[in-house]
Protein backbone atom coordinates (compact mmCIF):
# COMPACT_ATOMS: atom_id res chain seq x y z
CA UNK A 1 0.00 0.00 0.00
CA UNK A 2 0.99 3.44 -0.67
CA UNK A 3 0.45 6.95 0.27
CA UNK A 4 1.78 10.88 -0.41
CA UNK A 5 4.65 12.21 1.46
CA UNK A 6 2.70 14.53 3.92
CA UNK A 7 5.23 17.00 3.39
CA UNK A 8 6.59 17.12 -0.28
CA UNK A 9 3.88 14.88 -1.56
CA UNK A 10 6.36 12.22 -2.84
CA UNK A 11 4.68 8.30 -3.21
CA UNK A 12 5.58 7.13 -0.42
CA UNK A 13 5.90 2.98 -0.55
CA UNK A 14 5.92 1.90 3.40
CA UNK A 15 2.42 3.81 3.90
CA UNK A 16 4.08 6.17 6.20
CA UNK A 17 3.07 9.76 6.05
CA UNK A 18 6.83 11.47 5.74
CA UNK A 19 8.93 9.80 3.38
CA UNK A 20 12.80 9.31 4.02
CA UNK A 21 13.96 12.22 2.63
CA UNK A 22 11.71 14.76 4.52
CA UNK A 23 12.48 12.35 7.69
CA UNK A 24 16.10 12.77 6.81
CA UNK A 25 15.34 17.25 6.91
CA UNK A 26 13.64 16.87 9.74
CA UNK A 27 16.71 15.41 11.64
CA UNK A 28 19.05 17.46 9.96
CA UNK A 29 16.78 20.46 11.75
CA UNK A 30 16.92 19.06 15.10
CA UNK A 31 20.38 18.84 14.95
CA UNK A 32 20.86 22.32 13.76
CA UNK A 33 18.86 23.13 16.73
CA UNK A 34 22.21 23.33 19.04
CA UNK A 35 23.57 25.71 17.11
CA UNK A 36 20.68 27.90 16.53
CA UNK A 37 20.36 28.71 20.25
CA UNK A 38 23.89 29.37 20.18
CA UNK A 39 22.91 32.21 17.96
CA UNK A 40 20.14 33.26 19.67
CA UNK A 41 22.41 33.54 23.03
CA UNK A 42 24.21 36.13 21.31
CA UNK A 43 21.91 37.79 19.71
CA UNK A 44 20.13 38.23 23.08
CA UNK A 45 22.95 39.71 24.65
CA UNK A 46 23.38 41.82 21.78
CA UNK A 47 27.48 40.06 20.84
CA UNK A 48 26.21 40.09 17.12
CA UNK A 49 26.99 43.71 16.65
CA UNK A 50 30.11 44.10 19.08
CA UNK A 51 32.60 47.10 18.08
CA UNK A 52 36.55 46.33 17.88
CA UNK A 53 36.75 47.55 22.09
CA UNK A 54 37.76 51.42 20.70
CA UNK A 55 36.93 54.50 20.97
CA UNK A 56 34.42 55.76 18.28
CA UNK A 57 32.55 58.24 20.59
CA UNK A 58 29.63 58.22 22.95
CA UNK A 59 26.16 58.34 22.54
CA UNK A 60 24.04 60.53 24.63
CA UNK A 61 22.58 57.01 26.37
CA UNK A 62 23.71 54.18 27.40
CA UNK A 63 23.05 51.09 25.57
CA UNK A 64 21.36 48.25 27.32
CA UNK A 65 23.27 44.70 27.65
CA UNK A 66 20.19 42.96 26.28
CA UNK A 67 18.43 43.56 22.91
CA UNK A 68 14.80 44.78 23.98
CA UNK A 69 12.05 45.17 20.98
CA UNK A 70 9.46 48.07 21.74
CA UNK A 71 7.45 46.25 24.02
CA UNK A 72 10.42 45.62 26.33
CA UNK A 73 10.80 42.46 25.69
CA UNK A 74 13.18 40.06 23.82
CA UNK A 75 12.81 39.23 20.66
CA UNK A 76 13.56 36.44 20.65
CA UNK A 77 12.26 35.11 24.01
CA UNK A 78 8.78 33.96 22.62
CA UNK A 79 9.74 32.42 19.45
CA UNK A 80 13.10 30.58 21.98
CA UNK A 81 10.03 30.01 24.40
CA UNK A 82 7.59 28.30 21.19
CA UNK A 83 10.42 26.28 20.47
CA UNK A 84 11.58 24.52 23.52
CA UNK A 85 7.56 23.70 24.55
CA UNK A 86 7.35 22.28 20.70
CA UNK A 87 10.41 20.01 20.90
CA UNK A 88 10.13 18.77 24.79
CA UNK A 89 6.11 18.27 24.12
CA UNK A 90 7.04 15.88 21.42
CA UNK A 91 10.28 14.27 22.94
CA UNK A 92 8.02 13.08 26.13
CA UNK A 93 5.12 12.08 23.82
CA UNK A 94 7.49 9.85 21.82
CA UNK A 95 8.79 8.96 25.00
CA UNK A 96 5.74 7.45 26.04
CA UNK A 97 5.50 5.17 23.24
CA UNK A 98 8.74 3.53 23.21
CA UNK A 99 9.93 3.92 26.13
CA UNK A 100 12.85 5.75 25.69
CA UNK A 101 13.47 6.76 29.60
CA UNK A 102 14.43 10.21 28.40
CA UNK A 103 14.23 11.65 31.87
CA UNK A 104 17.46 9.79 32.32
CA UNK A 105 18.74 10.49 28.86
CA UNK A 106 18.50 13.99 29.87
CA UNK A 107 20.52 14.06 32.87
CA UNK A 108 23.06 12.05 31.21
CA UNK A 109 26.32 13.92 30.14
CA UNK A 110 26.67 11.71 27.09
CA UNK A 111 23.65 13.50 25.68
CA UNK A 112 24.90 17.33 27.01
CA UNK A 113 28.29 16.52 25.38
CA UNK A 114 26.39 15.65 22.04
CA UNK A 115 24.44 19.03 22.15
CA UNK A 116 27.94 20.99 22.61
CA UNK A 117 29.51 19.46 19.87
CA UNK A 118 26.70 20.19 17.53
CA UNK A 119 26.86 24.02 18.74
CA UNK A 120 28.83 26.75 16.64
CA UNK A 121 29.51 30.06 16.59
CA UNK A 122 28.44 32.75 14.80
CA UNK A 123 32.40 34.48 14.89
CA UNK A 124 35.67 32.35 13.91
CA UNK A 125 37.24 32.66 17.18
CA UNK A 126 36.08 29.81 19.23
CA UNK A 127 36.22 32.15 22.60
CA UNK A 128 32.76 33.28 21.44
CA UNK A 129 30.73 30.01 21.41
CA UNK A 130 28.61 30.34 24.41
CA UNK A 131 29.52 28.67 27.56
CA UNK A 132 25.94 28.23 28.77
CA UNK A 133 25.13 24.50 30.06
CA UNK A 134 23.05 22.45 27.61
CA UNK A 135 19.00 23.86 27.54
CA UNK A 136 15.90 21.71 27.49
CA UNK A 137 15.44 22.69 23.43
CA UNK A 138 18.68 21.58 22.47
CA UNK A 139 18.44 18.40 24.91
CA UNK A 140 15.37 17.18 23.40
CA UNK A 141 15.87 17.73 19.82
CA UNK A 142 19.39 16.19 19.94
CA UNK A 143 17.66 13.28 21.84
CA UNK A 144 14.77 13.23 19.17
CA UNK A 145 17.50 12.96 16.81
CA UNK A 146 18.13 9.63 17.53
CA UNK A 147 14.89 8.28 17.04
CA UNK A 148 14.26 8.97 13.57
CA UNK A 149 12.85 5.82 12.92
CA UNK A 150 10.54 5.58 15.74
CA UNK A 151 9.58 9.40 15.06
CA UNK A 152 8.81 8.24 11.11
CA UNK A 153 6.47 5.70 12.79
CA UNK A 154 4.65 8.19 15.19
CA UNK A 155 1.15 8.34 14.07
CA UNK A 156 1.11 12.05 14.22
CA UNK A 157 4.18 12.52 12.65
CA UNK A 158 2.60 15.65 9.89
CA UNK A 159 1.71 17.47 13.08
CA UNK A 160 5.01 16.69 14.61
CA UNK A 161 7.26 17.69 11.69
CA UNK A 162 4.93 20.13 10.99
CA UNK A 163 5.44 22.16 14.24
CA UNK A 164 8.93 21.44 14.93
CA UNK A 165 9.70 22.90 10.98
CA UNK A 166 7.16 26.13 12.07
CA UNK A 167 8.98 26.74 15.50
CA UNK A 168 12.56 26.34 13.97
CA UNK A 169 11.91 28.54 11.13
CA UNK A 170 10.78 31.49 13.70
CA UNK A 171 13.52 31.04 15.76
CA UNK A 172 15.39 31.81 12.80
CA UNK A 173 14.04 35.27 11.53
CA UNK A 174 14.11 36.25 14.69
CA UNK A 175 17.95 36.02 14.50
CA UNK A 176 19.55 39.07 13.13
CA UNK A 177 21.48 38.36 9.66
CA UNK A 178 25.09 37.66 10.38
CA UNK A 179 28.03 39.78 10.17
CA UNK A 180 29.47 39.62 6.83
CA UNK A 181 33.02 38.42 6.64
CA UNK A 182 36.24 39.58 4.72
CA UNK A 183 39.17 37.47 4.09
CA UNK A 184 42.27 38.95 5.31
CA UNK A 185 45.04 36.44 3.78
CA UNK A 186 46.91 33.63 6.30
CA UNK A 187 48.32 34.58 9.50
CA UNK A 188 51.81 35.74 9.44
CA UNK A 189 53.25 34.95 13.27
CA UNK A 190 55.73 32.57 13.13
CA UNK A 191 56.77 30.22 15.85
CA UNK A 192 58.96 27.17 16.41
CA UNK A 193 58.38 23.77 16.83
CA UNK A 194 59.88 21.21 19.52
CA UNK A 195 63.29 21.42 17.44
CA UNK A 196 63.37 25.22 16.88
CA UNK A 197 62.65 25.37 13.61
CA UNK A 198 60.52 28.79 12.44
CA UNK A 199 57.11 28.04 10.78
CA UNK A 200 54.66 30.12 9.42
CA UNK A 201 50.68 29.93 11.47
CA UNK A 202 49.10 30.42 8.15
CA UNK A 203 45.36 29.99 9.45
CA UNK A 204 42.98 32.13 7.79
CA UNK A 205 41.88 35.56 9.24
CA UNK A 206 38.76 36.86 8.86
CA UNK A 207 37.33 40.27 10.09
CA UNK A 208 33.91 41.71 9.89
CA UNK A 209 33.47 45.10 8.26
CA UNK A 210 35.03 48.34 10.44
CA UNK A 211 36.95 45.57 13.00
CA UNK A 212 40.82 47.10 13.49
CA UNK A 213 42.06 44.10 14.67
CA UNK A 214 41.66 40.51 14.04
CA UNK A 215 42.90 37.83 16.18
CA UNK A 216 44.46 34.64 14.58
CA UNK A 217 41.78 31.17 15.98
CA UNK A 218 44.96 29.40 15.81
CA UNK A 219 47.69 30.96 17.37
CA UNK A 220 45.73 33.88 19.24
CA UNK A 221 48.01 36.28 18.09
CA UNK A 222 46.60 39.67 17.73
CA UNK A 223 46.89 41.50 13.95
CA UNK A 224 46.47 45.09 13.06
CA UNK A 225 43.71 44.66 10.42
CA UNK A 226 45.65 48.11 8.60
CA UNK A 227 48.74 45.96 8.40
CA UNK A 228 47.52 42.83 6.69
CA UNK A 229 45.55 44.60 4.34
CA UNK A 230 48.68 46.46 3.02
CA UNK A 231 50.46 42.78 2.90
CA UNK A 232 47.83 41.59 0.47
CA UNK A 233 47.49 44.31 -1.36
CA UNK A 234 51.84 44.33 -1.74
CA UNK A 235 51.46 41.01 -2.92
CA UNK A 236 48.93 42.43 -5.19
CA UNK A 237 50.55 45.02 -6.96
CA UNK A 238 52.29 42.65 -9.38
CA UNK A 239 49.75 40.70 -10.43
CA UNK A 240 48.27 40.76 -14.17
CA UNK A 241 44.62 42.15 -13.66
CA UNK A 242 41.78 43.66 -16.24
CA UNK A 243 41.09 47.43 -15.48
CA UNK A 244 37.35 46.08 -13.85
CA UNK A 245 39.52 43.90 -11.01
CA UNK A 246 42.07 47.02 -10.39
CA UNK A 247 39.34 49.48 -10.16
CA UNK A 248 37.75 47.05 -7.39
CA UNK A 249 41.53 46.72 -5.91
CA UNK A 250 41.90 50.20 -5.01
CA UNK A 251 39.74 51.63 -3.25
CA UNK A 252 42.10 49.57 -0.29
CA UNK A 253 44.63 51.42 -1.11
CA UNK A 254 42.87 54.70 -1.03
CA UNK A 255 43.69 55.35 -4.55
CA UNK A 256 40.77 57.03 -5.77
CA UNK A 257 40.91 56.22 -9.97
CA UNK A 258 38.04 56.39 -11.79
CA UNK A 259 37.34 53.72 -14.24
CA UNK A 260 37.44 55.74 -17.41
CA UNK A 261 40.22 57.41 -16.15
CA UNK A 262 42.51 54.07 -16.37
CA UNK A 263 40.11 53.16 -19.77
CA UNK A 264 41.55 56.87 -21.31
CA UNK A 265 45.35 55.89 -19.70
CA UNK A 266 45.09 52.87 -21.36
CA UNK A 267 43.70 53.94 -24.88
CA UNK A 268 46.29 56.57 -25.24
CA UNK A 269 49.34 54.61 -24.42
CA UNK A 270 50.08 55.73 -20.88
CA UNK A 271 49.14 52.49 -19.50
CA UNK A 272 50.51 49.70 -21.14
CA UNK A 273 49.39 45.84 -20.67
CA UNK A 274 51.52 43.15 -19.86
CA UNK A 275 49.47 40.36 -21.01
CA UNK A 276 46.53 39.24 -22.12
CA UNK A 277 43.51 36.54 -20.70
CA UNK A 278 42.68 34.04 -23.10
CA UNK A 279 39.44 32.15 -23.29
CA UNK A 280 40.59 29.49 -21.35
CA UNK A 281 42.22 31.62 -18.52
CA UNK A 282 45.66 31.36 -19.68
CA UNK A 283 47.52 34.45 -20.02
CA UNK A 284 49.60 35.34 -23.15
CA UNK A 285 52.37 38.17 -23.51
CA UNK A 286 50.67 38.59 -27.14
CA UNK A 287 47.53 39.65 -28.33
CA UNK A 288 46.11 36.19 -30.23
CA UNK A 289 42.35 37.17 -30.40
CA UNK A 290 40.05 40.61 -30.35
CA UNK A 291 37.88 39.14 -27.59
CA UNK A 292 40.90 38.36 -24.98
CA UNK A 293 40.79 41.31 -22.34
CA UNK A 294 44.71 43.44 -22.03
CA UNK A 295 45.97 43.43 -18.58
CA UNK A 296 47.89 45.72 -16.10
CA UNK A 297 49.87 45.88 -13.14
CA UNK A 298 48.75 47.93 -9.94
CA UNK A 299 52.54 49.03 -9.75
CA UNK A 300 52.12 50.38 -13.44
CA UNK A 301 48.72 52.56 -12.37
CA UNK A 302 50.23 53.58 -9.23
CA UNK A 303 53.67 54.89 -11.56
CA UNK A 304 51.05 56.66 -14.21
CA UNK A 305 49.19 58.35 -11.08
CA UNK A 306 52.20 59.55 -10.03
CA UNK A 307 53.91 60.82 -12.82
CA UNK A 308 49.97 62.82 -13.54
CA UNK A 309 50.15 64.32 -10.03
CA UNK A 310 53.64 65.23 -10.47
CA UNK A 311 52.85 67.06 -13.98
CA UNK A 312 49.87 68.82 -12.39
CA UNK A 313 52.00 70.07 -9.43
Amino acid sequence: MTTDCHNCGRTVADDFDLCHDCMATLVKNLESVPGLVSDILITRSRQDRMSSNLARGKSAETALPIRLDQYDQRPTQRPFDALTNELVTWARDLDALIGGELDAALDSRGLRDMVHRHRHSRRPDPASLSQDGALDAELAAIWLSLYANDLRRHPAVAELFDGIEDAIARCRKAIDRLPELSYKGPCPHVSYDEERQPFTCSADLYVERGEDYVSCPRCWTHHRVRDLEREIMDRAEDQLLTIAEINRLLVHLDLRIPQSTLYNWAKVGALQPRAWRQADGTKSTYWIRRSDPPLYTIRDVKAVAGERQTRAE
